[in-house]
């Protein structure tokens, strides 16, 4: 019988990503777009496992998670938040909210599975509890960052082509008209 997994995050991307991710663990996947329908989704659910962004519209991941986590019926059941790489993640208040651990978007495959199924005691072999909150995640692969432009070809600057630093560049030559130096 497959587990089921209540999603709450507003891009449709990470829902997807997460479907596909899952798609051969044997999940029942929910998906929601706003903190207020998870909460609502977890208490006619009853999930085996929650996944909530800690930022999305009409409560956050943590409001999520302090709302699950302060329900009798659904103390239980284990919250992962999710943070991208560009918003602040707040550990403090995930521990306030008893969160039960965080992974960074975008994630590897893999580390979502092993997180997941680790949070319902199928996981990787070292217990969850060596996980904590304040853990550091998973290493991330990161694109190559952009390389800088190669040397200016000598020359005359190509019609159309405007050079905006007003700083001379060696070997091109100015063209006539104003500006600093001309």
């Amino acid at each position: 019988m497959p587990r089921k997994l209540l999603l709450a995050d507003d891009s449709i991307t990470i829902q997807k990503v997460v479907a596909i991710t899952l798609a051969s663990e044997d999940f029942a996947i929910t998906a929601v777009d706003n903190g207020e329908d998870a909460v609502a989704r977890a208490r006619d659910l009853k999930p085996d496992i929650i996944l909530a962004d800690v930022v999305m519209p009409r409560k956050t991941g943590y409001e999520v998670c302090e709302l699950v986590k302060s329900d009798p019926g659904l103390k239980h059941i284990p919250v992962l938040l999710l943070a991208g790489t560009f918003e602040a993640f707040d550990e403090g208040r995930a521990r306030a909210a008893s969160a039960d651990g965080h992974i960074q978007k975008p994630f590897e495959s893999q580390a979502l599975i092993d997180k997941v199924n680790g949070l319902l005691g199928k996981g990787p072999a070292r217990p969850v509890a060596a996980q904590p909150v304040a853990g550091v995640a998973a290493p991330q692969p990161m694109a190559a960052a952009p390389r800088p432009p190669g040397p200016v070809p000598p020359g005359p600057i190509p019609p159309g082509l405007r050079v905006s630093t007003g700083m001379p560049i060696p070997g091109v030559p100015r063209p006539p008209g104003p500006g600093p130096g001309g």
